[in-house]
């Protein structure tokens, strides 16, 4: 622990590792990763623009972003993994519709999972609520308004 109880935050020797072996990776499947860098810039501005803590809209817009990306990785390595095979899938007006397209479900997932979900649970509070009203009034016809809590006072002379 630092000074004042706190911990430091992260921890840039993980960061520095990942890069030293990505980055000859990326050499090495240069095709590749020319498609996923342009591929998931949807999901990098997802990240930039996401102010919650979580970052919930990467990961749900990058999911969708990846599939759509990986379906035209799979075609690159089938057309032989070469500069001119990326550029076949790269100047495909159909590649750029998938992979951004995706990338467009997962933001319409995102802005509409939760307003989904949020109506049905009020519809299914208000369905309760008018049921315990009709077993509220059940028990007001059979044992009489002294069961509901709010009874009338009249006044004493």
């Amino acid at each position: 622990m630092s000074r004042g109880g706190r911990r430091r935050k992260g921890n840039s020797s993980g960061m520095v590792t990942a890069l030293v072996i990505l980055f000859p990776a990326g050499l090495i499947f240069l095709p590749s990763a020319i498609l996923l860098v342009v591929g998931m810039i949807p999901t990098a501005v997802a990240y930039v623009v996401d102010r919650d803590p979580d970052k919930t809209a990467p990961m749900t817009v990058g999911a969708l972003n990846f599939v759509g990306v990986v379906a035209f990785v799979i075609s690159l390595w089938q057309g032989g993994h070469t500069m001119g095979a990326l550029s076949k899938v790269m100047s495909d007006p159909f590649s750029w519709l998938v992979m951004y397209g995706a990338a467009g479900m997962g933001w319409a997932l995102y802005y509409g999972i939760p307003p989904a979900v949020a109506g049905w649970i009020t519809l299914r509070a208000e369905n309760r609520i008018a049921k315990r009203l009709g077993e509220q009034q059940e028990l007001i016809a059979e044992w009489g308004p002294e069961v509901s809590g709010v009874v009338e006072e009249t006044p004493e002379e």
